[in-house]
């Protein structure tokens, strides 16, 4: 090299490295790749935002990386005006995947801490008629002293032990049931220690087990359908039975005593009896005075005449919050209570939603300015679009040859948990009315 050209190349190279992008002192704003890239995200996040409607959502792998993107903008530019927009939008973007709250006031827990007390009571009043029912039982000397192991064949006779009662404290249904000969039992016992076979397929079961679905439906949602119980019966007879559930019968036959239901006990809970000339069948302690003991608990008892849609809605959603049945009923359209399959539909769906309003979500609103009415059928006379365009004469020939009116109201809801956060998304529910008379909840069965 000659003197004094490596100074020419120095001087050639340093203004080359000044002006090279990544090697220089950041640009003055982002590229416009960085900034489309960035949108696209942002845009992503934002409708996934929307489509959930209030309701919290996990982010996607997008969303995260509209997160990472706008990240490194703000922190590369932090002043510019196009980053700060973004930043703006994923922050709020950020924020509806919280999930949209209120505030929970101690009002709308109310009914929770009335649940609470009301099981209490009942169990309280289960207890009392238990102990007493024993002690009945004891003193009558129908008793079977200690129903395992249970009376053999071999050592006493049928007369000595049909008749008697007995007292199961391992009762376990659904888990045990089975069925021989067209028969339904509940098999408790062991064959190492012998069988009893519980028949449930009569009135004498059906009546105290209803009673206990009755006192889970208007007082305890909690106690779950099936379990561990006391069973108390009357001993019938002698039976050879395969205590198996499946179709095919592999296990071994089993001679056992056949129990005919008189009581069932739900410890902590409730205690129900059989009663012969009930039409139900039997009933659950206390159940006698239950509407006495709730009544002043509620705080909406009729529906009025004049309803608006969104009335009714919240009518409805207290009238289960609050377990009354026959406001929740009262709210149903009436083609849909009409037969007793019709009425147990009602009541199923009726305990999901205790189950709901007990687990899931405590408070129901009505989404407010989205109601929308649409007449079905008949002519409406209101719909003051149509009736622009209408001489009152055209419209009395229309009304002489119109269906009846028919409308159908949508309303949407939302529900919140006790923290305050929204469950889920919007809620549907339609609702209908009959020639301007009392809007009816017609999708019963939907949640909030």
């Amino acid at each position: 090299m000659k003197p004094g050209t490596g100074f020419v190349v120095l001087l050639a190279v340093v203004p080359f490295l000044l002006l090279a992008p990544g090697l220089t002192a950041q640009e003055k704003e982002p590229g416009k790749q960085e900034l489309s890239g960035a949108e696209h995200f942002v845009a992503r996040f934002e409708r996934h935002a929307e489509l959930s409607k209030g309701a919290p959502f996990e982010l996607t792998a997008d969303d995260k990386e509209a997160l990472k993107r706008v990240r490194a903008l703000k922190e590369a530019w932090p002043d510019h005006p196009k980053v700060n927009e973004l930043y703006d939008r994923v922050r709020a973007a950020l924020m509806a995947s919280k999930g949209e709250t209120i505030e929970i006031t101690p009002q709308m827990l109310a009914y929770r801490e009335n649940q609470r007390k009301l099981t209490a009571l009942f169990a309280e009043e289960a207890e009392k008629q238990w102990t007493d029912f024993r002690a009945k039982l004891e003193a009558s000397g129908t008793l079977l002293g200690n129903p395992f192991p249970a009376p053999s064949m071999r050592d006493v006779t049928l007369e000595e032990v049909v008749g008697k009662r007995v007292l199961l404290p391992d009762f376990t249904y659904p888990t045990n049931q089975f069925y021989d000969m067209g028969r339904e039992f509940v098999h408790v016992g062991a064959g190492v220690k012998g069988y009893y076979f519980v028949e449930i397929g009569n009135r004498e079961w059906l009546g105290p087990y209803e009673a206990v679905k009755r006192y889970r439906r208007l007082v305890n949602p909690k106690l779950p359908e099936g379990g561990t119980w006391t069973l108390v019966g009357r001993i019938a007879g002698l039976e050879l039975m395969v205590p198996d559930a499946g179709k095919k019968k592999i296990g071994p036959a089993f001679w056992g005593w056949r129990v005919i239901p008189e009581a069932i006990h739900v410890p902590g809970a409730t205690f129900a009896v059989f009663v012969e000339n009930d039409e139900r069948g039997g009933r659950f302690a206390g159940e006698e005075r239950l509407e006495e003991i709730k009544a002043p608990m509620y705080t909406v008892r009729s529906v009025p005449d004049d309803v608006t849609p969104e009335r009714l809605v919240e009518i409805f959603a207290t009238a289960i919050r609050e377990q009354n049945f026959e406001l929740y009923l009262d709210c149903i359209e009436p083609r849909h209570r009409e037969t007793p399959i019709a009425l147990s539909r009602i009541r199923y769906h009726w305990d999901w939603h205790q189950i709901r309003f007990a687990d899931f979500y405590c408070n129901v609103t009505v989404v407010p300015g989205k109601t929308a009415i649409t007449v079905l059928k008949g002519f409406d006379e209101a719909d003051t679009d149509e009736g622009f365009f209408l001489t009152e004469e055209e419209k009395a020939k229309i009304r002489e040859r119109a269906a009846p009116l028919l409308e159908e109201a949508l309303v949407w809801t939302k529900a919140w948990n006790e923290k305050g956060v929204q469950y889920g998304s919007e809620k549907p529910h339609f609702l209908r009315r009959h020639e301007k008379k009392r809007w009816y909840i017609s999708t019963y069965s939907d949640p909030f």
